[in-house]
């Protein structure tokens, strides 16, 4: 367990204190790089852990936000009761005062970013920190961010440059976090409610259509994505089913109108059921009646 303990070892001293555990049945593979841009420290990593943990126990080092930007293989994240993955060119930003764990998914490649903790706050509202968030891939801050960390890790280090160099690089990537950010920060709920209900409604005719999904196309949680219809009537899972039955309706009620109409069985494809028993069950639950005989009724 050599590379193990050298692994460790390049952990604590770059990083803070985590605790790695590796697979069992697989040789371990963990390398760490440290470059220093000016002040400016940015972590290569590249590991096939099985976990590796940040616990309450060792959050004492809590003076940095981690920027990560996922270069290769896929990285899940686990915290309180919320979960995500980074996936390839993906970037999140971690609040290194956060008990986390982080799965990689085989060997995984990344670079880290670190921002001082108390500058990044400074930038922020409350409601922003204390937080582990990916950043929003659609928008050109964020696209701009990527380019200039890949840059980054290409850059030569001991290229002669001054200690503002460290600092500039500093605030544009602080800049460029901070726009993806903002929805979150200063949205009222309702209108990122409706978002998620565009998303919905667009989305409507696709099988894997579930809360999860909608949360991962918006970039945040399901316990967010939860509470945003939490003033609502009806919980995600049931709007998401209110609509499709009542776009359902209108396909059955234009049965007439048609010269080959929709069976009940094309309706149910049409609109993300699996088959028509499973429209049916559906359908009689919100409508109190069969297809069939919604249809009838119509006419």
């Amino acid at each position: 367990m050599l590379d193990l303990d050298l692994w460790e070892h390049s952990v604590h001293s770059i990083c803070g204190n985590f605790d790695t555990q590796p697979h069992r049945n697989l040789p371990f593979i963990g390398n760490m790089r440290l470059d220093n841009h000016n002040g400016l420290e940015i972590a290569h990593i590249a590991t096939n852990a099985e976990k590796i943990i940040r616990s309450k126990s060792t959050c004492q080092d809590d003076k940095h936000y981690f920027v990560i930007l996922q270069k290769k293989g896929s990285m899940g994240f686990s915290w309180s009761n919320d979960n995500d993955l980074l996936l390839p060119g993906e970037i999140a930003l971690i609040d290194s005062s956060l008990p986390y764990d982080m799965h990689p998914q085989g060997l995984i490649e990344q670079m880290s970013v670190h921002l001082p903790k108390a500058h990044v706050d400074t930038l922020f509202s409350k409601h922003a920190q204390h937080r582990i968030t990916k950043i929003r891939q659609n928008r050109s801050s964020s696209q701009i961010l990527a380019t200039m960390l890949r840059q980054l890790a290409n850059t030569d280090t001991n290229h002669c440059s001054l200690q503002e160099d460290g600092q500039a690089l500093q605030e544009a990537i602080s800049a460029l976090i901070k726009p993806s950010l903002e929805p979150l920060m200063s949205d009222s709920a309702s209108s990122i409610r409706e978002q998620a209900k565009q998303h919905i409604l667009r989305l409507l005719s696709d099988e894997n259509l579930s809360p999860d999904y909608i949360a991962k196309k918006m970039n945040i949680s399901k316990r967010s994505l939860y509470r945003l219809f939490s003033e609502e009537d009806l919980t995600v899972a049931q709007f998401i089913l209110q609509m499709r039955i009542e776009k359902c309706c209108e396909d059955l009620n234009a049965a007439d109108a048609m010269e080959y109409p929709l069976s009940i069985t094309e309706v149910a494809y049409r609109w993300g059921f699996s088959d028509a028993s499973q429209l049916s069950r559906a359908f009689k639950r919100v409508k109190g009646v069969s297809p069939s005989q919604w249809r009838q009724n119509q006419s």
